[in-house]
C-alpha cells in the first residue's frame, strides 16, 4: 500500500511538472513568435524606407507594413519550380505609387541558416536595399553582414539586369571584378567582410541564386501574360 501511494504520487508530480512545462513553453512560442513577426516587419520598413524604426513605435510599424506592402502574389521559377512571395512597397496606403518591389533570400552561411530579402526598383533593373532578418555568424566577422557598410552598395544601387553569357548577377570584390562593371548603368560589386571569407562567399552564392531565380520567375509571369 505504501508503495502504491509512493507510485501515484510520483506520478501527480510528474504530471503537474509536465503540464508546467508545456504550459511555459507554448506561452513563449507565442512571444516569440510575435518578437520574430515585429523584427521582420521592421525590417521590411527599413528595406523600402517607409519610415525612421527608431521613431516608429510597435503598432505604427505593424499599421505601415499592413497598409503600404501587398504580399498578395508570388512568383515560380520555371527552371526550379520554387515559389516565391513577392513583396510590392507602396510610397501610401491608397498604392498610387509603387516605389520597389522585395523578395527573400535564404542559405546556409558559415555556422547556420541565414534569412534576409532584396528590394528592388520599379523598373527590375537595380537594387534598392537588403536587410539580413536571422543569422547565427561569428560577431564581429561574419555577424557583420548586418551593417550598413555591407549593405551599403544594394542600397546605392547593383545592376540586377541579365549578365554576360555564364556570368553572376553580383560579385564580390572592388570595383572592376564584374566582367561588365559599369555596363549597362549600374555596377554589379559589393565587398566582402574582412576575416569572414566563408560568410562573405555564402552570401555571394545566395544572393545570386535568389536574384536568378526571381529574373526568371518575372520573365516567366511575362509570358504567361501575352
Amino acid at each position: 500500500m505504501k508503495r502504491l501511494k509512493t507510485v501515484l504520487f510520483m506520478v501527480v508530480i510528474a504530471a503537474l511538472y509536465g503540464a508546467g512545462v508545456t504550459g511555459l513553453h507554448l506561452s513563449s512560442v507565442k512571444t516569440v513568435e510575435e518578437n520574430n513577426r515585429f523584427i521582420e516587419q521592421k525590417a521590411l520598413v527599413e528595406l523600402f524606407g517607409l519610415g525612421d524604426v527608431k521613431t516608429l513605435s510597435k503598432e505604427e510599424i505593424n499599421t505601415i507594413v499592413q497598409n503600404q506592402i501587398d504580399r498578395s502574389e508570388t512568383l515560380t521559377d520555371p527552371q526550379t519550380g520554387k515559389k516565391i512571395p513577392l513583396l510590392k512597397a507602396y510610397d501610401t496606403a491608397k498604392h498610387d505609387n509603387l516605389i520597389a518591389y522585395g523578395f527573400p533570400f535564404s542559405g546556409i552561411g558559415f555556422w547556420d541558416r541565414i534569412d534576409g530579402y532584396i528590394a528592388v526598383d520599379s523598373e527590375l533593373k537595380k537594387t534598392v536595399g537588403l536587410k539580413v532578418i536571422s543569422q547565427s555568424e561569428t560577431p564581429g566577422l561574419g555577424g557583420r553582414i548586418e551593417e550598413p557598410f555591407f549593405v551599403k552598395p544594394f542600397a546605392e544601387g547593383l545592376n540586377i539586369t541579365a549578365p554576360k553569357s555564364g556570368g553572376n548577377y553580383l560579385y564580390m570584390g572592388s570595383p572592376g571584378t564584374s566582367p561588365d562593371e559599369g555596363t549597362p548603368q549600374y555596377g554589379r560589386t559589393f565587398d566582402a567582410i574582412t576575416g569572414a571569407t566563408q560568410t562573405s562567399l555564402a552570401m555571394s552564392r545566395m544572393l545570386n541564386a535568389a536574384v536568378a531565380e526571381f529574373n526568371r520567375a518575372v520573365e516567366n509571369r511575362k509570358a504567361g501574360a501575352q
